[in-house]
């Protein structure tokens, strides 16, 4: 079956389906609906809202860049944290490091690029003082206070 025989009625019991469902049940619901043949464009970024949403109430966002800018020096503008140290942080926090990096991007406390169409979290930078070496970061803008919404107007 796919979307363009999906009728009405089929649609509105599948959004039944998905509404009720608990979401830890939910990869199963998705992988039936797979193996039926039904392809359901944005599941992935329906999970990935969900668990943000979650995971942004768990976030005191001014508490959590505090920390993990704590005794750093920014460059050009921003802390440069390596992506395996951001993740190691989080994991610390009992926090996804993907939902937490997504939701720093919508307060645009941190640099993202864009790259074939999707929205990257982490940047590449070249460092020339590092053996002139490519390395990623999480790269969280120094004036983050001035960015996040609610937070304090001064640094």
């Amino acid at each position: 079956m796919d979307r363009e025989n999906l009728d009405l009625k089929t649609a509105i019991q599948i959004a039944k389906i998905v509404v009720t469902v608990p979401e830890e049940r939910m990869p199963i619901i998705w992988d039936i609906f797979k193996q039926a043949g039904l392809d359901i464009g944005g599941v992935d970024e329906m999970a990935e809202w969900k668990a943000l949403t979650k995971q942004a109430f768990l976030i005191d966002t001014e508490k959590f860049l505090a920390g993990i800018t704590a005794g750093k020096e920014p460059v050009n503008g921003e802390y440069r944290i390596a992506v395996g140290d951001f993740n190691e942080y989080c994991t610390k926090q009992k926090l996804s490091p993907r939902c937490t990096r997504k939701h720093l991007a919508e307060l645009e406390a941190i640099r993202t690029v864009k790259s074939n169409g999707k929205i990257d979290y982490t940047c590449t930078v070249y460092e020339a003082e590092k053996n002139a070496s490519f390395h990623r970061y999480v790269c969280i803008y120094s004036d983050w206070k001035r960015r996040i919404k609610g937070g304090a107007a001064d640094d």
